[in-house]
């Protein structure tokens, strides 16, 4: 015997009521994109109400990261196909495509930027407050190409002696999660040195239960000549 005991409990955790507090709370809950299902609410509450000062909150910290893709294949295969299936114009129902966040697996090929950090998370301080958000992002272009995408991808740290970074994004080997990836309506042609500057919002969706509402606004330039301009805004459901 390890001599250890392990009691099990049933229930929402924003509702069973335990009598006693913890040193450390374990919990899978990220979501495609990191933050769809909502699960980081349970999380929170759990924390606030159930773990001792100075607990740990495993994993203890996570980052959201967004690049620029470009993917003229997969943009040809996601969209223009609908001009013409089989001799018929289904073509409205391109509009609506726009609007999805596609959870996807990005080749790594396709990137065509560097990745920016746009919103950082301390498990052990975040409020559900921090959980609706806009951020700004920055990211330069290293390959001359035609911007079809953005893709986000997060990463979860377990800090410790042993360190360990669970990893999203498309330079790591695939995972549950895949990537987050938000379609330009109208792609944008870049060259090396091109500068992308913009905004991204998080909101959580009023219609879809434990969805979310991402937003893109931003531009496009080369040596301060503006290149094009985007918003746009996708669900995540």
């Amino acid at each position: 015997s390890s001599g250890i005991n392990a009691e099990y409990g049933e229930g929402k955790v924003e509702e069973v009521k335990l009598d006693r507090k913890f040193d450390i709370l374990i919990s899978e809950w990220m979501g495609y994109g990191l933050l769809f299902e909502c699960m980081l609410d349970s999380v929170i509450s759990a924390r606030d109400k159930y773990l001792r000062p100075g607990g740990l909150v495993v994993p203890n910290r996570t980052s959201m990261f967004i690049a620029a893709v470009s993917d003229e294949k997969g943009y040809e295969t996601r969209f223009n196909f609908w001009n013409n299936v089989y001799g018929f114009d289904m073509s409205e129902v391109i509009p609506d495509l726009f609007k999805e966040a596609v959870v996807k697996c990005v080749d790594k090929s396709h990137v065509i930027s560097d990745h920016c950090g746009f919103k950082h998370l301390d498990l052990s301080t975040v409020k559900t407050a921090d959980l609706e958000f806009s951020s700004p992002f920055q990211l330069q272009i290293g390959t001359p190409s035609k911007l079809t995408a953005f893709v986000i991808h997060f990463s979860c740290y377990f800090d410790g002696e042993v360190s360990v970074v669970l990893d999203t994004s498309p330079e790591c080997e695939p995972t549950h999660w895949l990537q987050t990836v938000l379609y330009l309506k109208s792609p944008v042609l870049v060259s090396e040195g091109s500068l992308v500057q913009g905004n991204v919002t998080f909101t959580k969706s009023s219609a879809v239960k434990r969805g979310y509402i991402i937003k893109l606004d931003g531009s496009i330039s080369q040596d301060n000549e503006e290149l094009g301009k985007f918003c746009q805004q996708y669900y995540l459901h």
